[in-house]
């Protein structure tokens, strides 16, 4: 291999490797919250929130993750979601369920200077619950704008957004609210040095040899 090629292949994994390491570890959490409920009740706790109308509860569950790969798109659950009867409900049994999502992410480790440290994404939704009282109740969710948004944190750009919705069978499988979150690294100044001073040295090396032939 020729000692040019050996230079510029040197420069372009150095700044790979410098490039690499500027992936962090991080985590999310999600806080979920009713803000209101139109034909029913409600409550927040520390794990989530449950709204109730006659035989029927709604409830939304926190989620979280650890050790999140970045870069790259991810899909990320944002919450969980249960719908269940405890009695025959009444044929009024329909109800809208206004609510709040608080998406938390956390870099808990370098780079990015003052680690470890959080940028929150909030998004709220209305949640339209109907048909209960056949047995068959659906859930619609609509999230309400802005449903995306981008910040940068440990070095680190993101994009965030809510945009799927998994719906859940009355007293069978959970459904969950869901949203893509996708980062890319910012290369560091060292990342630019490496692969400059490799490539300096190609040109280097062929003006040199440009000169010991004339």
């Amino acid at each position: 291999m020729s000692m040019r090629r050996s230079l510029f292949l040197v420069a372009v994994a150095g700044s790979l490797f410098l490039g690499d390491s500027a992936r962090a570890d991080y985590n999310y959490a999600t806080s979920l919250s009713i803000l209101s409920v139109t034909g029913g009740t409600f409550t927040n706790t520390a794990g989530g929130a449950t709204a109730t109308s006659g035989g029927t509860v709604l409830t939304l569950t926190n989620v979280a993750r650890n050790a999140l790969f970045i870069p790259g798109a991810n899909t990320v659950n944002i919450g969980d979601v249960a719908l269940t009867t405890t009695t025959a409900p009444p044929a009024s049994n329909s109800f809208v369920v206004n609510y709040q999502d608080v998406f938390s992410l956390t870099n808990i480790g370098p780079p990015g200077p003052g680690f470890p440290d959080t940028r929150n994404f909030t998004v709220t939704g209305t949640f339209t619950v109907s048909q209960v009282n056949t047995g068959n109740g659906t859930i619609t969710n609509v999230f309400n704008p802005p449903t995306s948004g981008n910040f940068t944190l440990g070095g680190i750009n993101f994009f965030g957004a809510a945009d799927n919705f998994g719906n859940p069978t009355i007293n069978g499988a959970p459904g969950n609210l869901g949203g893509t979150l996708i980062a890319s690294v910012v290369p560091e100044p060292a990342s630019f040095v490496m692969l400059g001073l490799g490539l300096g040295g190609v040109g280097f090396l062929g003006f040199r040899k440009t000169r010991l032939r004339a």
